[in-house]
């Protein structure tokens, strides 16, 4: 693995904080008008099969479309800026988005999905259900959100800057 250099590595991580910092804020206000009618709510519940909305149940589904959405606008937005600041070889900054770019993307989107699936299962196995408020559910849904597109845009403007 070739070692990113270090104002390129800054540019990344300040990109990625931004982008991350926003979408929480984003999804928390959305969170917030989809809970605000329910008194309590559940983090997760015991079955794939409910029918019952829990913020865990949306969290999921937010950070992986969040993830391929920002995977594909970071792809683009980031390889122009790099390929201007001269933060690697024309070669690895010149790969296209098919193939590349939908393999990178698709593999990190998952991975986001995976992650917070897994958390909600191990928070169901060793909490059981937890009911929340609100402005509870919001504020985790904002997280979930804000890990995702700080994740996802991290994880493709370094492998751009990577060779295969």
């Amino acid at each position: 693995m070739v070692p990113i250099k270090r104002h390129a590595n800054n540019l990344i991580q300040k990109d990625a904080v931004i982008s991350g910092a926003i979408n929480a804020v984003i999804n928390g206000v959305i969170g917030w008008f989809m809970f605000r009618a329910q008194d309590a709510l559940p983090l997760t519940v015991d079955t794939i099969s409910a029918h019952e909305k829990t913020v865990f149940s949306t969290g999921v589904m937010t950070a992986f479309l969040l993830s391929v959405i920002l995977g594909i606008i970071a792809f683009f937005n980031f390889g122009k800026k790099a390929k201007s600041l001269q933060l690697s070889s024309r070669e690895l900054l010149d790969r296209h988005f098919f193939f590349f770019g939908v393999r990178t993307v698709l593999f990190y989107s998952l991975f986001a999905f995976g992650t917070t699936s897994l958390v909600a299962l191990f928070l169901q196995k060793f909490a059981g259900t937890i009911l929340v408020t609100p402005v509870t559910g919001s504020i985790v849904l904002g997280l979930i959100a804000g890990i995702a597109a700080w994740f996802i845009n991290n994880a493709v403007m370094k492998a751009m800057l990577q060779p295969e």
